[in-house]
Order: structure tokens, then C-alpha cells, then sequence
């Protein structure tokens, strides 16, 4: 099992991609929908969604894509307990991170971090304009490594737009 960088355009370096070869899903750079909300990512931005393939990942398949980088706090293991797994956990966030981008920092002692945030698919269409759509959160504590987790919180109504927030976007690889 690995997770492996691509090319989203073959053979230009752009590094866009993480293909898991596991569950066979290319995901898209977190650093590519950066301050584009839900809604303008599925009217066409970027043409992530239509020309280039990707779809919003469900909770499920970004669960994966995160247990293969190695990551189990928030995931299969309680936030703030102590684990086995603590270094592994944080070794794994960092990989991620690195891989996927979109990262920023929250400075703050004894918390400083740093964290991406992605959009994941709606469970279900809501007609609310208001309502409030889920995202994955990696947190790295750069103060106190056991710390690092991830959590899944509502995050945004579907037309806000943030310099944190992207969107965790996968398609079938090939």
C-alpha cells in the first residue's frame, strides 16, 4: 500500500495528485480549490468536477485515504488519549499534509499547529442554502506531537469561501 504524488497534467511537474494504490482514487491537491467554495466547485470551477473526472469523497473514503497515510486519532482512536500509535499518527499528518497541501498555521501556545481543512460530500443534498456541509480537519500540534488528530466538523455553508477551506475531491485513477 502506498500513497504516491502524480501529475494531474501528465508530464508537466504540477505534483496535483495523490494516487492510493489501494483503493485505486486519485485525490486532488487540496491546494487547488483553496478559497472556492462547495458551489463553486460543482457549477465548474477549475473543471475538477466534469472535464478532469473528480467528485466530492464521502466520509468513508476520505477515512481511508487517511488510515493508509497512517492516521488514527479522531479516525479509530479517541483525540486526546494517550495511544500506541501517537508518533505514527503524527508522522502520518505530516505525510499528508505534504502530499495534499492546503495547509495553514495556527499559532498559539501551548497549541500551535498546523491544519488542512476539505470539504467532504454532502451525506445529502440539502435544499437549505444555510446549511452547514462537513469537513475533514488534520490537525499537526507542532507544540505537543500526541496531540495531532483529525476531526470531522461542520465547517461552511455551501457558498462560503475561505483561504483555509478546500475540498477533498477523488476520481478513479487512469
Amino acid at each position: 500500500m502506498a500513497l504516491i504524488q502524480l501529475d494531474l497534467v501528465l508530464g508537466s511537474g504540477d505534483q496535483l495528485l495523490t494516487f492510493d494504490d489501494e483503493t485505486n482514487l486519485d485525490w486532488l491537491n487540496l491546494t487547488a480549490t483553496a478559497n472556492k467554495s462547495y458551489d463553486d466547485v460543482m457549477a465548474g470551477f477549475g473543471g475538477f468536477i466534469g472535464p478532469y473526472g473528480f467528485a466530492y469523497g464521502d466520509a468513508s473514503q476520505v477515512g481511508t485515504l487517511l488510515v493508509h497515510a497512517g492516521i488514527t486519532k479522531g479516525i479509530s482512536e479517541p483525540i486526546f488519549q494517550p495511544s500506541p500509535n501517537d508518533m505514527l499518527n503524527h508522522v502520518g499528518i505530516q505525510m499528508i499534509q505534504s502530499l495534499m497541501n492546503g495547509r495553514f498555521f495556527i499559532a498559539g501556545t501551548p497549541h500551535s499547529k498546523v491544519q488542512t481543512r476539505g470539504i467532504i460530500k454532502p451525506p445529502v443534498p440539502s435544499p437549505d442554502p444555510n446549511a452547514s456541509l462537513n469537513a475533514f480537519i488534520t490537525s499537526l500540534n507542532l507544540i505537543v506531537p500526541v496531540n495531532s488528530h483529525v476531526d470531522i466538523l461542520p465547517s461552511t455553508r455551501p457558498g462560503l469561501r475561505m483561504p483555509n477551506l478546500s475540498s477533498y475531491l477523488c476520481r478513479l485513477h487512469g
